[in-house]
């Protein structure tokens, strides 16, 4: 039997909501994708879940987009982008809290999905990546627009033109994480929140998130008229073989 993309699992008033591609530290590719938003559909239909956590496992929140799917013809990637565009809407859109319990890499698209999520409970030792350009990218799911709302454009800027790692006291202090715990203890303290929300009024945080939610419509917009582009580019191409032949990227200057 094949393994599930995703694993769903009710504590209490949460739902929590495990990328489950550990040998790969969790990709996003099109079942999971797929499992995240049927998931996050019944979710919005079951008044008795008060918040969703995503989390990884095998200590890992998530590693970015499937890269090994990526060469796909244009007509997908397109329909691709019309997949994450509604997710995105899914997770700031959703009717309750939305808390992202990050262990190990949230990289690339995995920072993306951190991102969207109202909250950020980062391990000590977790590490952000925008890491699009090693491969020849520019940052998707969004993350033009929401992590410039989280930590400003000055930082979004260097955090996401130049692909290095943030720590998690970096992360905390910038603004990209909203709490900080020992290793192995965001689940606990994603769920210690879930129980939290129980006590405050439902339809008093749906009118706050659907104020706040920061829609990334016209983000992912631009996102899917640019990036298939650039994944059909000859520097992408080189990209994509550098990272599986565990080498230095030779990009090629415009």
């Amino acid at each position: 039997m094949a393994t599930p993309p995703l694993l769903k699992e009710r504590i209490g008033s949460a739902m929590v909501l495990t990328l489950n591609d550990p040998a790969r530290r969790n990709p996003i590719g099109a079942p999971l994708r797929a499992a995240l938003s049927e998931a996050l559909e019944e979710i919005e239909t079951d008044t008795s879940i008060r918040a969703v956590i995503l989390t990884g496992a095998g200590g890992n929140f998530c590693s970015g987009g499937d890269i090994a799917a990526m060469d796909a013809p244009m007509r997908q990637k397109r329909i691709n982008f019309e997949q994450v565009k509604r997710l995105a809407n899914q997770i700031t859109g959703a009717s309750v809290p939305v808390i992202a319990a990050v262990e190990g890499w949230a990289a690339g698209a995995g920072l993306s999905l951190a991102m969207m999520c109202d909250t950020v409970i980062a391990a000590k030792s977790a590490r952000f990546l925008s890491a699009f350009p090693k491969i020849g990218l520019m940052p998707d799911y969004g993350l033009l627009a929401s992590l410039p709302a989280r930590i400003g454009q000055a930082r979004a800027r260097q955090v996401m033109l130049y692909a290095r790692p943030v720590d998690a006291p970096t992360a905390l202090s910038w603004g990209m994480a909203d709490d900080m715990v020992e290793d192995g203890d965001t689940l606990k303290a994603a769920l210690s929140l879930a129980q939290h929300v129980e006590t405050l009024g439902p339809e008093a945080l749906r009118a706050i998130k659907a104020f706040s939610s920061g829609r990334l419509d016209s983000a992912i917009d631009y996102e899917r008229d640019v990036q298939p582009r650039l994944l059909g580019s000859d520097n992408a191409k080189e990209g994509r073989a550098a990272f599986f032949e565990k080498r230095p990227p030779r990009f090629i200057p415009d």
